[in-house]
């Protein structure tokens, strides 16, 4: 496959409906069908040559990057807007792909968790005196699939190089990093098992029913680096 396949071309050669539950199924079969015969539209005559073009309909699908493209440049711009004139950091949160079972499971939980694990990574960092000593911010997208199409949750965050002190100034970060990587990754691996563990403890991960799964997995990934 080269590098300009569309989206429909990787789905109808990858794509295993068997293994899908019926909302992505369902899904699959709008991105699939997104502006083709299936979908109907409109044929367009030439009046001179009698030429006809067809134009078929979108599936407005909210997960087809056909039919969102507009809506994510107007995202974008809006992002733009809200831009500070600071430097900028990309940090990027990834799950260990042994928790991609459970993502299949209970997807809501652990997006949720993931989003909240990173925030509260980055703004207890951010409110260290010993570092920033204020309030962060960031913008963050998630992605769920790499670019060969296998599963890879991680989140983009796009982080402003400061924070905004109690003093109401502002404290730029003081290096070409934010923070350091190793206790990031650990800060943010420590909040994101105890999320998880709570979780299972209010039943929100109920779908995982093999006995002392869910300890042994945290257990796991606590003694792994991420």
């Amino acid at each position: 496959m080269t590098e300009t396949a569309t989206l429909q071309q990787a789905l109808t050669r990858f794509l295993t409906p068997a293994v899908l539950d019926r909302q992505r199924q369902r899904v699959c079969h709008h991105l699939l069908a997104c502006r083709t015969e299936a979908m109907g539209g409109t044929v367009l005559q030439c009046t001179d040559c009698d030429h006809t073009q067809p134009h078929y309909f979108g599936c407005r699908d909210r997960h087809c990057p056909q039919c969102q493209g507009r809506a994510m440049y107007q995202w974008a711009e809006r992002q733009q807007a809200n831009i500070l004139p600071v430097r900028y950091y990309h940090v990027v949160f990834t799950l260990p792909h042994s928790l991609n079972g459970w993502v299949q499971l209970h997807p809501e939980v652990i997006y949720r968790r993931l989003f909240q694990s990173a925030w509260h990574t980055l703004r207890s960092f951010g409110r260290d005196p010993k570092r920033l000593g204020g309030e962060m911010g960031m913008s963050a997208v998630l992605h769920t699939w790499g670019q060969n199409l296998s599963q890879h949750v991680h989140l983009h965050c796009l982080v402003p190089g400061g924070a905004l002190g109690d003093d109401g100034g502002w404290h730029g970060a003081r290096s070409h990093y934010l923070f350091p990587v190793r206790a990031l990754s650990r800060h943010f691996r420590g909040h994101m098992v105890s999320a998880l563990r709570q979780a299972a403890t209010a039943g929100e991960l109920h779908r995982v029913t093999r006995p002392g799964d869910v300890d042994n997995q945290l257990n796991t990934l606590m003694a792994t680096e991420w």
